[in-house]
């Protein structure tokens, strides 16, 4: 009987306590606790948005233990930077949670953060391919350390190598993602894992797949309009897409319009004297004009350069005889958006007819398809 009565008074009690936690817990307010490891410097960051206006707070750590605590009354990812912006984290965040958030920033994609369901199910995710997460890393600091410890050749060799690791490991990832989608369909937790390992800005058009998977409060979320932008402004610029037309000036204060090129093909580029990704491209560039016939070919170059002296001393030197737009705007340019470029150099092929027939590829690739259509000199 004494047994009995000491378990009653004891769920009474635990009953009590569960009601005075909920009764106390702050509804107006959300608590990050951060118990982190590897942090060197103790300033970091916290991005977020309050009533449309982007929001930047600093907070001190110590010994990787910090605070912090702040209001939204709707749910938002608020990313924390660390080590002067070079790493970063990103948490769900909404008042009444109370979020932990706990692991070893030399492996960010393995913090995890504990509280509210979306941050519950993301961390159960990274949880689960902690291997394979872990693997990728690792993967991807000894082909840092390669490329500074070897030779050029040698380092290409391995970097191929680990990149092929890579690769198959971000395979089986995606399809752990699309598994984990159909199973959480109306989570935001979903639209995360297709925002981190589907997405490819490039081949945007490819995660419409997973997006059509997604169901309820996750479609009402910002990020799934986002995603469906990117989708389709991807589309836009595939293949078989009518080339978005433009009215620029050229480096001679021209007119230029895709009506520019009637009854011409286009190569269309994007470059920038400040990328070193672009060299490579340049040599090619001045063969393609001199192997393929003016009439039939017309080229149009788009720099990025902030510059206008910068671009046109580098297009003298390297002998650019073709149109040259300078857009000092940057990666602000229109026509930056109007082709989905994210990367340079960006290479499109458009066919007489005004129909990209190439989409960011290769110059060698655009070459070989140059080569088929027999328009040579």
């Amino acid at each position: 009987m004494a047994k009995r009565r000491n378990h009653l008074l004891n769920l009474i009690f635990a009953l009590l306590c569960a009601f005075v936690f909920v009764s106390c817990k702050d509804t107006n307010s959300y608590t990050i606790h951060g118990n982190l490891k590897g942090l060197e410097t103790p300033e970091l960051y916290i991005a977020t948005s309050q009533d449309s206006v982007f929001q930047i707070d600093t907070i001190r750590s110590k010994a990787g233990k910090f605070k912090y605590k702040s209001k939204s009354e709707v749910l938002q990812p608020a990313v924390i930077y660390m080590e002067k912006g070079n790493i970063w984290v990103t948490v769900w965040v909404k008042n009444g949670e109370n979020i932990v958030l706990t692991g070893d920033i030399n492996y960010p994609e393995l913090v995890l953060a504990k509280g509210g369901g979306i941050n519950d199910l993301l961390s159960d995710f990274k949880t689960t391919n902690n291997d394979l997460i872990e693997k990728k890393g690792d993967i991807r600091d000894k082909i840092s350390a390669n490329s500074k410890e070897n030779d050029a050749t040698s380092a290409e060799i391995a970097s191929a190598q680990f990149s092929s690791q890579i690769k198959n490991i971000d395979q089986t990832l995606k399809i752990h993602v699309m598994d984990f989608v159909k199973s959480h369909p109306a989570s935001v937790a979903s639209l995360v894992l297709i925002q981190d390992f589907l997405l490819d800005i490039e081949n945007a058009a490819d995660i419409q797949p997973a997006l059509s998977l997604i169901t309820g409060e996750a479609m009402e979320n910002e990020l799934y309009a986002k995603l469906q932008a990117w989708v389709e402004k991807d589309r836009q610029t595939e293949v078989g897409s009518p080339a978005p037309d433009f009215n620029i000036l050229s480096a001679k204060n021209d007119t230029i319009r895709l009506e520019s090129f009637k009854n011409k093909y286009i190569l269309l580029t994007f470059a920038a004297s400040w990328s070193p990704f672009c060299e490579t491209d340049y040599a090619k560039w001045v063969s393609i004009r001199k192997k393929f016939s003016e009439k039939d070919l017309g080229m149009l170059t788009i720099s990025l350069d902030e510059h206008k002296a910068d671009w046109e001393k580098l297009a003298k030197e390297k002998g650019f005889t073709w149109t040259q737009v300078i857009d000092n705007s940057g990666w602000s340019s229109s026509m930056v958006s109007l082709y989905n470029v994210s990367e340079l150099p960006c290479n499109y092929l458009i066919d007489k007819d005004k129909k990209i027939i190439g989409s960011k590829m290769p110059i060698d690739s655009i070459q070989t398809i140059l080569t088929k259509l027999e328009i040579r000199n």
